[in-house]
């Protein structure tokens, strides 16, 4: 077993698959920002919001096609191709005739310490992107439903699996690469998008006034333990976290019509990416509706340019959400059941989902409303993970340019990334209180005080910027340091990629692997019942934990003989059940525990009345046969 999953995924192929999208995103992407980036000043810039606009048509592009089939058979890799040729035959037209008529000379210039920051940064993150997927949302959807939408041809929504629901931007991407790689493709795509929303933060910044010193900010910025977090796991934050800093960044670029068109792009991909990206497609209005109250001879002119941009953002969101409201009738399933349906197993389904969401993270009061802001920075257990010390740097010198925006009109900068802050932290504090889901309005809250440093002399700038240093090393989550290192030496072969997820999972997950593949046939169906992790099941199989989906054993009363377990079983053509001894995961909720007793006497009838047959039991888990009616 150790010797396939060693065969599994292949980094070489995980590159090449990467580039090809990053090669179509910048292909599509060229379509649109032509029209407003026109200045060799703004190459850099033009390059990295080309690079994210594309993105965004590209995951949108393979969403469209994808619902009506066109993507099956891997035909979604053609459509990478189609993207990327003609920006490039174009590009090697131009810098030929570039080449024939002026070579033009680049003076070297000698890497600054931010540009060094940056590629330490870089190096240290990339580890753990070249590595199989171990974490839980990994095994459990990001890298399952690549896998799964390839063998269907279509992004379904599968029942058992509620969270294939999800608009699944990210997960639709995953989806483009997997014919060339779906098991470390997804892993560094995210890392990809992850530093390119860093560079296009650090640009930001440089415009917003922190100048030389802005890769650094930007870097003690990624240092944190929450933005470090969502690089090193398919953390879709990264992909939000990318769209929004691009948004703010294209607002300063693009005035008119084309700049509507690429701020709802934008936006429209942010809201894609998950339910609580929703409040992204209102930020384009917001701009212009600023821009308005600014000016008000063009107000009428900013008022449209918003409406524009707003719709051009619903344009873009609206297939992933048409996309589970086709198929189950809910656009934001498996939440908000109750808006969609009467059915009684649905609603269970989507109230646990609800109780989970809130479980565990954050407290929600008056109080903690005005103060959330300052425990970010250190109640990593709170909020499981935080913006470390150098978070309260970044609030103080935001609070200093919002408190002296009046005496001094040049600070008005700060507003846009200001009211951006804001609405998403009131998205943010109304919806699941994790850190990593605040990581896009961390970075907009880091623009404003980029503006800060205007107001002060070099002395004081630096003194600022080594303090910054200082609290964003002293808030490095040093006990990770070995993940990194282990990591490179994965890649580097000094571990196999078995030793790897034993070592992640702690030794639990890769023996009921082993037992699965030694004890059951290779045409077993399995049944997962308090385990989640279907990336690395040598068996077809499905999650039948009840309320966490709505496909098996719902409601678990009516479950509690052992006729009808076994029934349902039968009927659904499961061959085995794989049964955790207790609650594996976050997706859990002690509320939820006695209620689904009744399955647990059902198997427990069944194992008695011969119906059901032990096959293998460690301390964590049981691997259950369901028995054919004549061996009974």
């Amino acid at each position: 077993m150790s010797s396939s999953l060693d065969t599994l995924g292949s980094i070489p192929l995980a590159i090449a698959a990467v580039a090809l999208l990053l090669a179509a995103a910048s292909g599509a992407g060229g379509w649109l920002t032509p029209t407003v980036v026109v200045s060799r000043r703004q190459q850099w810039e033009s390059t990295l919001l080309r690079t994210v606009v594309g993105l965004n048509l590209v995951g949108m592009a393979g969403m469209v096609l994808g619902m009506t089939g066109a993507l099956g058979n891997g035909r979604s890799v053609w459509l990478l191709v189609a993207l990327a040729l003609p920006r490039y035959i174009t590009a090697a037209r131009w810098r030929w005739k570039q080449r024939l008529t002026e070579w033009p000379v680049r003076r070297w210039q000698r890497p600054s310490w931010g540009d060094a920051a940056f590629g330490l940064l870089a190096f240290v993150t990339l580890g753990p992107a070249l590595c199989y997927p171990t974490g839980w949302d990994e095994m459990v959807y990001h890298g399952v439903l690549p896998r799964r939408w390839l063998a269907e041809g279509y992004p379904a929504v599968y029942r058992d699996l509620p969270y294939s629901g999800f608009p699944s931007f990210g997960e639709v991407l995953f989806w483009l690469l997997a014919p060339i790689e779906a098991l470390i493709a997804p892993r560094l795509l995210i890392w990809v998008s992850w530093m390119l929303g860093l560079l296009v933060l650090a640009a930001l910044l440089r415009r917003q006034g922190a100048g030389r010193f802005a890769n650094f900010i930007a870097c003690c910025f990624a240092a944190s333990p929450a933005v470090l977090m969502i690089s090193a796991n398919c953390y879709v934050e990264s992909l939000l976290m990318m769209n929004v800093a691009a948004l703010l960044l294209a607002a300063i670029h693009f005035r008119h019509r084309g700049g509507a068109l690429v701020l709802g792009v934008l936006a429209g991909g942010g809201a894609a990416i998950k339910l609580t990206g929703l409040v992204v497609v209102a930020l384009p209005c917001l701009w212009w509706l600023g821009t308005a109250l600014a000016s008000r001879r063009q107000a009428t002119h900013s008022l449209r340019m918003g409406l524009m941009a707003t719709g051009t953002a619903i344009v873009v969101s609206l297939p992933f959400y048409l996309r589970p409201w086709q198929e189950t009738g809910n656009p934001c399933y498996p939440f908000l059941a109750d808006w969609f349906t009467t059915d009684l197993n649905t609603m269970a389904m989507s109230r646990f989902h609800h109780t989970i969401g809130d479980f565990g993270f954050g407290v929600r009061s008056l109080e903690t409303f005005f103060a959330a802001p300052l425990l970010l920075g250190f109640q990593d257990q709170l909020y499981d993970g935080g913006f470390g010390w150098q978070w309260f740097i970044v609030l103080g010198l935001a609070a200093l340019v919002l408190v002296s925006m009046r005496r001094h009109p040049g600070r008005r900068i700060a507003i846009w990334p200001a009211a951006t802050a804001a609405a998403l932290y009131v998205a943010w504090y109304c919806t699941a209180q994790q850190g990593r889901f605040a990581v896009p309005m961390a970075a907009a809250a880091v623009c404003v005080a980029a503006t800060g440093l205007r107001q002060f002399a070099r002395p004081m700038q630096r003194a600022l910027l080594g303090a910054f240093g200082i609290a964003t090393a002293i808030s490095l989550p040093w006990p990770t340091a070995g993940y990194y290192a282990a990591s490179w030496e994965t890649v580097a072969g000094h571990w196999t990629w078995a030793d790897g997820l034993n070592d992640a999972t702690r030794g639990k997950y890769l023996p009921l692997i082993k037992a699965i593949d030694q004890h059951t046939p290779a045409e077993a169906q399995l049944l997962l019942v308090l385990e989640h992790r279907l990336l690395y099941m040598p068996r077809s199989a499905q999650i039948g934990t009840p309320f966490f989906q709505e496909a098996w054993l719902m409601p678990p009363r009516d479950f509690v003989t052992a006729e009808r377990l076994i029934a349902q079983l039968q009927q659904g053509g499961i061959t085995h059940l794989v049964i955790a001894k207790s609650p594996v995961g976050p997706d859990w909720s002690p509320a939820y525990w006695e209620q689904s007793q009744p399955i647990f006497q059902g198997i427990t009838a069944s194992l008695q009345a011969g119906q059901l047959s032990m096959v293998w039991e460690s301390e964590d888990h049981l691997l259950i046969a369901v028995l054919p009616q004549e061996q009974r």
